[in-house]
C-alpha cells in the first residue's frame, strides 16, 4: 500500500515517540519496581536481623515469657502479620499474629515478584559466634507496594497515550504544510522527467517564497534542471571515452593481478623469514641468559649435592652398627640349650650399651630427611632450568603469574643472593592467557637487570596485583637508577649502556616485543640515586578460577 509523505509523517513521529514512550515506561516501571524491591528487601533483613539480636539472650535462656512479649511487641507494627521463634532444631517456642500463616509451611522470598500471597516471609538466625541456636521468621504485608506499584502503572500509560494524541495532532498539521508546496515540486518534477525521455531539457522549476528550507530546496530543483542539461552533453562524450578505455581496461588490470599477487608472496616469505629470524633472536637471548646463570645454578645443586653425599657416608657407618647387631639376633634360630641363649642375650645387651641406639635411630632419621630435601631441592632447579631453556611454543594458555614470578627468582636466587636482599608480596590473582616460557624469560631479563644496577646489599622488591581486568607485576630495586635523557631509548633494539662485550641491547626489546605479542604492557619509573621500576601489565583470562595466595620470602 503506497502512503502520502504526509501520511508517514505521522506514522513516523508516532512511532519514534511511542517507542520512546515505552522505553521511558519500562524503565519507569522498573525502576519503581527495583527501588521498592530493594526498600522492601531492606526493611525485612533489618527488622529480621535486630528481632534476632533482641531475642537471643532469651532463647539462650529459654525464657519464654520474655519471647512471647518480644513477639507481641513486634506485632504492632501494622504492616507485621505473624512472627516465630523458632529453636535449633525447627521447634517452635514463640509466635504471635495469623494462626494460618503462622501453621503455613514456611518459603523465603527473596523480592517483591516472588511473593504469590500478599506475605513478604523473611528468616533471621539467633546465633552465637559459629553457632545457630534457633531462628526468627516474619511475615510483612506489602498489599501497599503492590496497589502503589499498579497506580503509578495505570498514571504512567494514561500519560503516554494522552501525549501520542497530541503528538498525532502536531504531526498532521506538520505533514499538511510540508506536503503543500512538496507537491508543487513533485509536480515540476515529473515535467522534467517527460521532457527528458523526448530529448528537451528546457523545463523551468517554479522556486517557491517561503522563506523557510522548502525553498531552499525548489531553489536547488531549479538549479538542478540547468545542470541537468550541462550534465548530458558532458555524459555523452563521457561515454565515448569510456567505451575506448575499457578495450584495454582488462589487460591492464589482469597486468596489475600478476604484479600484486608476485608481491604477495614475496610478502608472506619476507614474514615467514622474519618470524622466524625473532624467534631464534629470543631464544638466543634466552639461552644467553642461561649461560649467565649457568656458575649460579651449578653452585645452588653443588651444596645440596655435596650435604646429601655426606649424609650417606654417615648412614654407611651407621648400617655397620645395624648389621652387627642383625647378625647376633640371628644367632637365636641357631641357639640350643639357655646356656646358650643366656650368651647370645648377653651378647647382645652388651653391643646395645656400648653404641646408644636410640641416638643412632633419631639421626639416621634427621639424615634421610635432610637428603630427601636436597635432592628434591635439586630436581626444583633441573625442572626450573630445563622449562626456562626449552623453545617457547606459540600457543597461550591460562597461567598463574605467580607460578612465573617463584619460578624466575629460583632461577635467579644464586644470582642475587650474595649483594642484595630479595622480598616478594604476590596476592591472590586470576589467570592470563600467557605463553609461560616467554614471561619467565621477560621476568628472568628484569631480575638479572635489577641486580646488576643495585650496589651491595641492595633491595629488589617483587610484588603482584589485581585491579579490575588486568593483573599488575613491579619489580622494584634501589638501585643507581636511568637517567632521563635515555630512558625513552631503553627498549630500542642494541640500545644499551652497559660496556662492550657486557650487554647485547636485545634483552629490554624482546620485553617489550614479548608484552605486546601478550595484548599487554611493560613501562618504567626511574630516579637516578633512588632506584627504578619496572610494570608489567596483563590482560585478565576471564572466568578462570583464582589461585591460592601465594607470599615467598627470599
Amino acid at each position: 500500500m503506497k502512503l502520502s509523505l504526509r501520511s508517514k509523517t505521522m506514522l513516523g513521529v508516532a512511532l519514534i515517540e511511542g517507542v520512546l514512550l515505552a522505553v521511558l515506561i519500562t524503565v519507569a516501571v522498573r525502576f519503581m519496581t527495583e527501588s521498592a524491591n530493594e526498600a522492601l528487601i531492606k526493611r525485612a533483613s533489618t527488622t529480621s536481623r535486630l528481632f534476632a539480636t533482641t531475642t537471643k539472650d532469651a532463647v539462650l535462656s529459654f525464657d519464654l515469657a520474655s519471647l512471647d512479649m518480644f513477639t507481641v511487641d513486634l506485632l504492632q507494627n501494622p504492616d507485621i502479620k505473624y512472627v516465630k521463634v523458632l529453636s535449633s532444631n525447627g521447634e517452635l517456642l514463640s509466635s504471635a499474629g495469623d494462626d494460618k500463616l503462622i501453621k503455613k509451611p514456611f518459603s523465603l522470598d527473596s523480592s517483591v515478584e516472588s511473593v504469590k500471597d500478599d506475605i513478604f516471609d523473611v528468616q533471621a538466625l539467633i546465633s552465637e559466634g559459629s553457632t545457630v541456636y534457633g531462628s526468627v521468621q516474619i511475615g510483612i504485608v506489602i498489599n501497599s507496594i503492590t496497589q502503589s506499584m499498579n497506580r503509578v502503572r495505570k498514571w504512567t500509560v494514561s500519560i503516554a497515550l494522552i501525549e501520542m494524541l497530541l503528538v498525532a495532532i502536531f504531526s498532521y498539521f506538520l505533514g499538511v504544510y510540508l506536503t503543500k508546496n512538496l507537491y508543487r515540486l513533485r509536480k515540476d518534477t515529473h515535467n522534467i522527467a517527460k521532457n527528458v525521455k523526448i530529448g528537451k531539457y528546457n523545463h523551468e522549476v517554479t522556486v517557491i517564497k517561503s522563506g523557510d528550507e522548502l525553498e531552499d530546496l525548489s531553489t536547488a530543483f531549479s538549479e538542478l534542471s540547468h545542470t541537468l542539461k550541462e550534465e548530458y552533453f558532458k555524459r555523452s562524450k563521457y561515454e565515448i571515452e569510456l567505451i575506448e578505455l575499457n578495450a584495454s581496461l582488462e589487460e591492464r588490470v589482469a597486468r596489475r593481478t600478476a604484479q600484486l599477487s608476485k608481491q604477495k608472496d614475496e610478502l608472506e616469505k619476507a614474514y615467514q623469514e622474519l618470524s622466524l629470524a625473532q624467534k631464534k633472536l629470543i631464544h638466543s637471548e634466552k639461552m644467553a641468559s642461561v649461560g649467565q646463570l649457568a656458575a649460579g645454578v651449578a653452585h645452588e645443586i653443588n651444596n645440596p649435592l655435596g650435604y646429601v653425599s655426606s649424609n650417606l657416608k654417615v648412614l654407611q657407618e651407621y648400617m655397620e652398627h645395624y648389621y652387627t647387631i642383625t647378625q647376633i639376633l640371628l644367632l637365636f634360630n641357631h641357639a640350643e640349650g639357655d646356656g646358650k641363649l643366656q650368651d647370645i642375650t648377653q651378647q647382645a645387651v652388651e653391643f646395645l650399651r656400648q653404641e646408644d641406639f636410640s641416638f643412632l635411630n633419631e639421626d639416621s632419621q634427621d639424615l634421610l630427611d635432610a637428603s630427601l630435601k636436597g635432592l628434591e631441592r635439586i630436581r626444583s632447579i633441573v625442572l626450573n632450568l630445563k622449562q626456562f631453556s626449552r623453545e617457547n611454543g606459540e600457543g597461550m594458555e591460562p597461567c598463574n603469574l605467580n607460578d612465573c614470578i617463584n619460578i624466575a627468582l629460583n632461577m635467579v636466587h644464586n644470582e642475587l643472593k650474595y649483594h642484595c636482599q630479595v622480598t616478594t608480596d604476590l596476592k591472590n590473582l586470576p589467570n592470563a592467557s600467557i605463553n609461560e616460557g616467554k614471561i619467565i624469560q621477560v621476568l628472568t631479563n628484569l631480575l638479572i637487570n635489577a641486580s646488576q644496577a643495585v650496589e651491595k646489599e641492595g633491595l629488589i622488591h617483587v610484588t603482584s596485583s589485581h585491579e579490575g581486568d588486568y593483573v599488575f607485576i613491579r619489580i622494584r630495586d634501589n638501585g643507581s637508577g636511568i637517567a632521563p635523557d635515555i630512558l625513552n631509548r631503553i627498549f630500542d633494539p642494541f640500545f644499551t649502556t652497559k660496556p662492550v662485550g657486557i650487554g647485547t641491547g636485545l634483552g629490554l626489546s624482546i620485553c617489550y616485543d614479548i608484552m605486546v605479542e601478550h595484548q599487554g604492557n611493560i613501562e618504567v619509573e626511574s630516579k637516578l640515586s633512588k632506584g627504578t621500576t619496572f610494570t608489567l601489565t596483563f590482560p585478565v583470562c576471564q572466568e578462570m578460577p583464582f589461585y591460592p595466595e601465594q607470599v615467598s620470602h627470599l
